[in-house]
Order: C-alpha cells, then sequence, then structure tokens
C-alpha cells in the first residue's frame, strides 16, 4: 500500500459538485482561494524570460502541490522539459501520473527529490524512478553517507537517478561550501559512483533562501550572480577532480539556481528591452555583470537552469523583495489569499485609541512567517470592501488594517499607519459577519493545512470556477 492512501487528497469531484459555480461568499471559512488569472500570468512570465534567455527551468512544486498549477509552471510546449522539484516524496508520488502523461506524448520528465537523499525515501523513490524511467528522477547530495544509499536506487528501479551536488552560498541550510573538505570528499565519491553507473553526476544546485532579505531589483541579480559564481566555482572543481583521478568525466554540468526572488530577478534581464522600463545604472550594472557570468558559464561548456517554487502565487514576503518592477511584482499579481470572515469588533481597544477586530483565521491557517516590510502577519485585500482601493504603494509604506498577531484559531486585525497617510473612511470600516481575504506573508506555509484551493478567474468575479485538490503528508 502507498503511503499516499494513509494520506488520501481530498475528493475533487465532490468538491466541484458542490461549489463550482457558487460564490466564494457562500463557502466555510477559513478558506483558501487562488486566482488562475494571476497565476497564469506570473508562470508566463517565468517561462518567457527563461525561453528568451535561453535557460533551462525547473518547478519547485512544495507551494500549491497541485496537478493543475504544476501544469501552469512547467506550460504546454512538448519541446521544453517538464523538470520539477519536489520537496516530499508524496508531492513526487502525486505528480508521477502527470509526468508519465507527458512522457507519453513525447515530453522529456525529471523529477528532483529537493532534500539531500534520506536512506528511508529509498524505496519510494526508486518506485517513483521505475515509473518514470530512464532520466526521470534527480536527487540532491552533500554527503559522502548518501553515496551507497543513492546506488541502491538503480539496484531497485533498474534506473541511475540524476545527481546533483548541494551547495551553500550563504545560506546555512542544506548544503556544503565549494571550498570545503566536505565537497572534495562528495565530489570524489560521486565521481566514484558516476564512473560504476550508479548514478549520473549532472550538476550543482543551490538555494539562496537569504535572498528573501533583499530589498532592490540589484540587490536580487546580485545574490543571482552570487548563485552561480558558486555553482560555476564547485562545477570547475569537479572537473578538475575528474582529470586528476583520470576518471571519465561527468556529462556537461548544470548549474541550477533560485529562489524565488533570486529566480524572477533573471526577468530583469529581458524587462528593459523594449522600452518599458526605467533602469538606474547601479540595476544596469548588476545586469552587465549577469549577462557577462551566464556567457562565461556557457562558455565553459556548462548549463544553466533556474528554479522556483512561490513566485506562480506570490505573498508578501515576495513583494517585499522588489526583485522586479512593480508592474510585474504587485498587489495585484498574489494570486494566493485567505478567506476568513470577522467575528467581533473591540472599539478603543488598540494602541492610541484605535479599533481592533477578530478573525477566524490564526496560525493554523496563516502560519507565524513574519515579513520584513511589516510587523503583522497578513493585509485585507480590497475585496468585499465597498470604496477601498487596491494598495498602490509599497507593503512598506502600507496604512490599513492588517491581522497583527495571531493564536491558533483567532487572528487580531490592527490599525497599520504607515507612510501612506491619505486613507478614505471606507479603509477603516469593519462589520461583523464581513467576510475578507487576506494576502498572506508566506504562501508555502499558509497553504500547508488546506486540502484545496477554491479557484476563481479575476475575469469571473466571486464564481469558483474549478477545485484544485493539494496533495497531503510527506
Amino acid at each position: 500500500m502507498s503511503p499516499l492512501d494513509f494520506y488520501p487528497a481530498s475528493p475533487k469531484e465532490a468538491l466541484a459538485k458542490q461549489y463550482v459555480g457558487k460564490s466564494i461568499r457562500d463557502v466555510p471559512t477559513p478558506a483558501a482561494v487562488l486566482d488562475v488569472s494571476a497565476a497564469r500570468r506570473n508562470c508566463n512570465r517565468m517561462l518567457q524570460a527563461c525561453e528568451q534567455l535561453d535557460l533551462g527551468w525547473r518547478a519547485h512544486v512544495k507551494t500549491h502541490k497541485t496537478v493543475e498549477l504544476t501544469r501552469l509552471q512547467v506550460g504546454d510546449d512538448a519541446k521544453r522539459p517538464a523538470n520539477l522539484v519536489a520537496s516530499t516524496l508524496a508531492e513526487a508520488e502525486f505528480l508521477v501520473p502527470l509526468l508519465q502523461e507527458y512522457r507519453s506524448q513525447g515530453r522529456r520528465v525529471n523529477i528532483m527529490y529537493g532534500l539531500p537523499f534520506p536512506k528511508n525515501a529509498l524505496s519510494r523513490f526508486a518506485a517513483i524512478a521505475k515509473a518514470l524511467g530512464e532520466g526521470g528522477v534527480s536527487i540532491l547530495l552533500d554527503d559522502p553517507a548518501q553515496l551507497p544509499i543513492a546506488s541502491q536506487i538503480k539496484e531497485l528501479s533498474g534506473v541511475a537517478p540524476h545527481a546533483y551536488i548541494k551547495v551553500d552560498m550563504g545560506g546555512r541550510r542544506a548544503g556544503i561550501p565549494v571550498d570545503s573538505a566536505q565537497f572534495a570528499t562528495v565530489t570524489e565519491a560521486a565521481l566514484d559512483a558516476h564512473s560504476q553507473g550508479s548514478i549520473i553526476l549532472s550538476g550543482m544546485y543551490s538555494h539562496a533562501g537569504h535572498s528573501y532579505g533583499g530589498d532592490s531589483r540589484a540587490a536580487a541579480i546580485k545574490m543571482m550572480g552570487a548563485e552561480l559564481s558558486a555553482l560555476l566555482d564547485g562545477a570547475d572543481r569537479v572537473r578538475s577532480k575528474a582529470a586528476e583521478k583520470g576518471t571519465a568525466n561527468p556529462p556537461s554540468l548544470t548549474l541550477s539556481a533560485g529562489a524565488s526572488p533570486t529566480a524572477l530577478s533573471v526577468q530583469n534581464l529581458v524587462s528593459g528591452k523594449h522600452g518599458d522600463d526605467d533602469v538606474t545604472p547601479e540595476l544596469q550594472t548588476e545586469v552587465d555583470s549577469l549577462n557577462a557570468l551566464l556567457k562565461t558559464i556557457r562558455d565553459r561548456k556548462h548549463g544553466v537552469e533556474i528554479h522556483a517554487g512561490v513566485y506562480p502565487t506570490l505573498d508578501l514576503q515576495q513583494l517585499a523583495a522588489h526583485s522586479i518592477k512593480a508592474t510585474h511584482l504587485s498587489w495585484g499579481d498574489v494570486a494566493f489569499t485567505l478567506l476568513a470572515e470577522v467575528h467581533s469588533i473591540y472599539p478603543g481597544r488598540g494602541a492610541d485609541g484605535t479599533d481592533e477586530g477578530l478573525v477566524g483565521a490564526g496560525c493554523i491557517a496563516l502560519g507565524r512567517e513574519t515579513c520584513k516590510a511589516y510587523k503583522g502577519m497578513a493585509i485585507p485585500t480590497p475585496w468585499g470592501r465597498e470604496g477601498v482601493e487596491l494598495p498602490t504603494c509599497d507593503v512598506e509604506d502600507y496604512t490599513g488594517w492588517m491581522v497583527g498577531w495571531v493564536s491558533q484559531e483567532h487572528g487580531i486585525l490592527q490599525w497599520r499607519s504607515g507612510s501612506k497617510t491619505q486613507v478614505a473612511e471606507a479603509d477603516k470600516k469593519l462589520e461583523v459577519g464581513q467576510k475578507l481575504r487576506l494576502w498572506p506573508n508566506h504562501a508555502c506555509i499558509t497553504g500547508s493545512h488546506f486540502g484545496w484551493y477554491f479557484v476563481v478567474d479575476e475575469d469571473k468575479g466571486d464564481e469558483i470556477v474549478d477545485i484544485w485538490v493539494r496533495t497531503r503528508g510527506w
């Protein structure tokens, strides 16, 4: 029995029968709502940028965990490989039928398990490899003890996994610095396994999670450059070690870089080409530097692949990173919102005699993820609030209601006074029974307790047009 049987997905057909065609105003709260139009725009922009820049693309599915949004992430061009990253085995197993569908159409597919490979994943991952066939799976390595485990994948499935050395270029999460003794040890072990045919050493992989601390387009591009520079250094060290050992060189190495801020930043390399963008001297310097680095990588016969996960839905953390121009990274581009109801109003209870409110979404629904741009957990959208307009300021300057703090099921609405001081009276109005859609700080965490998304389309207002079921478990 598959572990997926113990974490059954929500019944899409029954949910669709119950809710499709109705209004999101009529669903139980809290609820996860996804605007397919915004998600499609975000996905298409990334695919178009990678196409124009001749970059490989690998879509991370950890944020949404759905088949439907995976389709948008990889697009419908059968000539483009459908390369994915999954943060759990359950995500990978859930998407096997989709990848088999693509493979039957002649499309190349590959799914990577996004953690350094553990022993407990062996039997399940081998089953995925067997289901997808040659070239279908990839793993990450950052410890020599993982190589004997990884070698068993081929023994169990008949398929040698592609392997990437996980590089730590400053985030101090998973991975190893390329100038460390451990990197040299992992490289040697990986080359030996590659020579024996138990793995295919394919490249270097990094995740610049600390890029979320950036605050400009130039900073995001600079961080992408730092990622690729570290990966290039690592790839050159692998080649040097292969020559030293006299072993067969691995095939052309792929440098796989990205977190959503750095992955989004590559759009800056194409955004100014059509006269639609103001480029500062600082930004132009970083654009030129990254273009030069990409040329160097290609001159050394390495490939470049970009990966990211939260960019299709976006969230307030991404808005606060300012990694691309505001016309493509704005409040209106955040596709995922949380629907919640106002339960209570507390006149004068807040700071300086301001009102507070109680909304039925606490840390179980929203998470406790912070955003560096403001001290709160979520911000209400204008939806359902007559006379309230979409903000035109940055998150840092926002004035209005926010979920200031949370307990398990309670979210406390508080008034935030940012530098945007002119607000309409409608902005301040709250009523018991009112439903709000909240922009979350971090879409990955906020979505994690929901079994499905109520899918809407901005062109069709509040109508539920589909149900997208999320996979569950690990």
